[in-house]
């Protein structure tokens, strides 16, 4: 596994620790709370990283009072082992593997939370978010043409990867032939690898190709100040093949906005009225502004649309929008290429932030914030004195093979509240 040196990981924290603000690490403070997300990639057994990256991950960590964490395997070492090097005032909540069956072999992921337990509580209710049997059966009948056209694409599909794989192995077998033939001379001719199966692209959103994992949440206030509370609901969407399942990314996105539009109409039955979602949501606005600003446009036509009227809840997307002190919508990803994270708001308390406020975000020192810890940034001034942008693309792949699955090939994003 390709990392760090310890003298380049010296480096990267002397520059961390003397401006780290600049790269965007939340600062902790007595009057607010960070909430975050990270998609921490395939976070499995303690081996996968080295002792660098884990306490690097600790280091943001510990700035945060509640993390949703995407992309955990179902081996939990590695997770236990960060909330152990985060200490006892943390807590953490796993869901069980979603992604595959049990038993198959499939990549299979968990998602989970981690909270300080002197700031943040768990509440009542930990569950998934599921689309009933009948909905699935109602959708497939409804839109069944649709479905059975896709249904012959893939017999299709399948029949020319197969001939392709065929055809790969035919030839594989031919020269192991002429090599015995020849005398055995040299190296047997290596095995080729079997094409990639091309994916199974559905017309309308069905399911979640891994369910979203809710927890209920209490921020504790000061004394007899009245607590945050609020259902949070981790989700890695869809990735899939970018130019063939764009669509259908999008459909699974909107396919989890619509439950949570739904919930936040039928505030009188949660168990707290308020949801955060914090996820990578795998929206692809790679070079496609047009995209993300019609998007964008949909989400915040639900407060003058769905979210209409009296009582209702207020939805807000801050990392959609530019921050006050950036010049460019935030990209998440450790290529500086995607907005693939999110933390949005779904609120009735009025202390909650809302979209006009999105523009005064970071004015106050301990008031409402956003932002993402660009460690892409951090490496690459540390290690080569410029932005990762601005490399060459050779010091740049170099630099990502260093820390791309080492660490993670998303960067964290957060948000800080003012504590109630």
């Amino acid at each position: 596994m390709a990392a760090f040196t310890q003298s380049q990981w010296t480096k990267v924290n002397g520059l961390l620790a003397a401006e780290g603000d600049r790269f965007g690490l939340p600062r902790r403070r007595a009057d607010s709370v960070v909430l975050a997300s990270f998609n921490i990639r395939k976070l499995g057994q303690k081996a996968n990283k080295s002792p660098g990256a884990w306490r690097f991950l600790k280091t943001f960590c510990e700035r945060c009072d509640l993390i949703a964490v995407q992309e955990v395997q179902d081996n939990l070492e590695g997770l236990d082992h960060l909330k152990g090097l985060l200490g006892d005032k943390y807590g953490m909540a796993a869901s069980d593997i979603t992604g595959g069956i049990a038993g198959e072999r499939a990549m299979v992921e968990r998602l989970a939370f981690l909270f300080r337990w002197d700031r943040v509580e768990r509440t009542a209710v930990a569950s998934d978010i599921t689309i009933d049997r009948s909905a699935v059966l109602e959708t497939l009948y409804t839109e069944r043409q649709d479905f059975l056209a896709a249904f012959k694409d893939r017999i299709e599909d399948l029949k020319g990867w197969q001939a392709t794989r065929d055809a790969k192995l035919a030839g594989w077998k031919t020269k192991v032939a002429a090599w015995e033939a020849g005398g055995a001379g040299g190296k047997k001719p290596k095995k080729p690898t079997s094409p990639k199966k091309p994916p199974f692209v559905l017309p309308h959103f069905l399911t979640f190709i891994r369910t979203p994992h809710c927890v209920s949440f209490r921020v504790k206030g000061g004394a007899g100040a009245r607590p945050y509370e609020f259902l949070a609901v981790n989700a890695h969407l869809l990735y899939g093949d970018k130019r063939k399942q764009r669509e259908e990314r999008e459909r699974e996105f909107f396919g989890l906005l619509k439950w949570l539009v739904e919930r936040a109409r039928q505030a009188t039955r949660l168990y707290h009225k308020d949801m955060i979602l914090l996820g990578d949501l795998n929206l692809d606005f790679r070079q496609v502004d047009v995209r993300r600003a019609a998007i964008e446009d949909a989400l915040k036509a639900l407060n003058g649309g769905a979210l209409k009227g009296k009582g209702r809840a207020v939805v807000n997307f801050p990392f959609f929008d530019v921050h006050p002190k950036a010049t460019k919508v935030f990209r998440s990803t450790a290529r500086r290429t995607e907005t693939y994270d999110q933390i949005a708001v779904f609120s009735h308390d009025k202390r909650l932030p809302r979209p006009p406020g999105n523009a005064k975000a970071g004015t106050k020192a301990s008031g409402f914030d956003y932002g993402v810890f660009n460690f892409s940034d951090l490496f690459a001034e540390a290690l080569h004195g410029k932005p990762l942008l601005k490399l060459t693309k050779a010091q740049r792949n170099s630099l990502l093979e260093k820390f791309e699955h080492d660490v993670s090939d998303h960067m964290p994003i957060w948000m800080r509240l003012p504590k109630p």
